[in-house]
């Protein structure tokens, strides 16, 4: 493979303060493949490939010249119980009573930068038979993809249960566990636990357990604290994300096979089955796996007891709001005195729940 060291000139002028490509390149009949702006649709777009959680964010972009973005949000609809209603006329110079709108909040987002640099010595360019600036630019890519989406997952994993006091995120467990420690082999996914987890994103009545923090509570089901009663619709439906485990564990129950559906006409989603009772699901390695021994992600402290993974079910673009500070870009520079090429991928992004009640964590074993 021939590189033109011309094509891979300083693209980055405001950076460094070399004399830009553009100074140099000659005549407007050259083709500049490596221009940076010809990449960017192909990485954005390719990144996407790698996003399952990404699906069901809800997506926005902090303005130019901005460097935090607040996303408004109701905390709770007021309900009927929540606004006074007169049931006669009042008396003269009286009115009916106001209802105080106390339920308005909002979400702080403040994009953070994320980084990443390839170095290819120009002798490995000129004597390899591998196309190595691209297989460069696909590793950024992949690996940009599957760390976002991970990323995401973890911040839903840490949403804060519901207490005797706030509506927030409820856990279920496989079988009689009551938090990952107690969970053993055999306590895996099951389409009864399906059921109820869709059951509870319904209810207005939130469970909470003994203990609670973030990352969901454990131990017994103590109460319930009123909440907002998510139902699924075509745009925003309910969506499980499971692990592989569980997939093979619901493809082999014919409970669910004999069931399932597909799920319907909203938004594509990346790694989608057939659906169950209504509900989607994707199949993902980016929901938490945790090996036996090491310590499990709800609130406590302490070991799994089985190897796990804790599933996600959710209401979309209701649970978790995804912010773009920049776009992934990526950047290519002719390093002259280390004679070699360099690949750079820039992007700024931030994760933050919306509403943890719109969220039901299912920890299960995987066998």
């Amino acid at each position: 493979m021939q590189i033109s060291t011309i094509k891979m000139a300083e693209s980055i002028k405001e950076l460094t303060g070399r004399t830009a490509r553009t100074d140099v390149y000659g005549d407007s009949s050259t083709n500049y493949i490596l221009e940076p702006r010809i990449w960017l649709k192909q990485i954005v777009d390719a990144a996407k490939d790698r996003y399952f959680f990404m699906n069901t964010c809800y997506v926005s972009e902090v303005p130019k010249g901005a460097k935090d973005l607040v996303i408004p949000k109701r905390t709770k609809y007021l309900g009927s119980s929540g606004v006074t209603y007169a049931t006669s006329t009042p008396a003269d110079a009286t009115r009916i009573t106001a209802t105080v709108i106390n339920n308005l909040n909002g979400v702080l987002c403040t994009p953070a930068l994320q980084a990443s640099r390839v170095t290819i010595g120009n002798d490995v360019l000129r004597s390899n038979a591998v196309d190595v600036m691209k297989a460069a630019q696909e590793e950024l890519v992949y690996s940009i993809g599957d760390k976002i989406d991970a990323y995401i997952a973890t911040i839903i994993g840490n949403a804060a249960s519901s207490t005797s006091s706030a509506s927030g995120a409820q856990t279920l467990y496989g079988g009689d566990a009551t938090s990952d420690t107690t969970l053993s082999t055999g306590d895996i996914i099951t389409t009864d636990l399906i059921a109820k987890a869709k059951r509870l994103l319904m209810s207005k009545n939130k469970q909470y357990r003994a203990s609670t923090g973030a990352g969901g509570g454990f131990g017994a089901v103590s109460g319930t604290v009123a909440g907002n009663p998510w139902m699924p619709t075509t745009q925003e439906p309910f969506v499980l994300y499971i692990g592989p485990a569980q997939w093979e564990a619901l493809i082999t129950d014919s409970q669910f096979t004999n069931a399932a559906e597909y799920g319907g006409n909203g938004p594509v989603l990346n790694g989608e089955i057939p659906g169950y009772i209504g509900v989607r699901f994707v199949v993902t390695n980016n929901v938490e796996q945790v090996a036996s021994g090491v310590e499990g992600p709800d609130a406590e402290t302490a070991n799994a007891g089985a190897a796990m993974t804790r599933c996600i079910m959710l209401k979309a673009f209701k649970a978790c709001a995804f912010v773009w500070g920049l776009k992934p870009k990526l950047s290519f520079f002719n390093d002259v005195p280390e004679i070699s090429q360099n690949v750079v991928l820039e992007t700024e992004y931030v994760a933050a729940v919306l509403h943890s009640d719109a969220i039901v964590f299912i920890d299960v074993a995987d066998a």
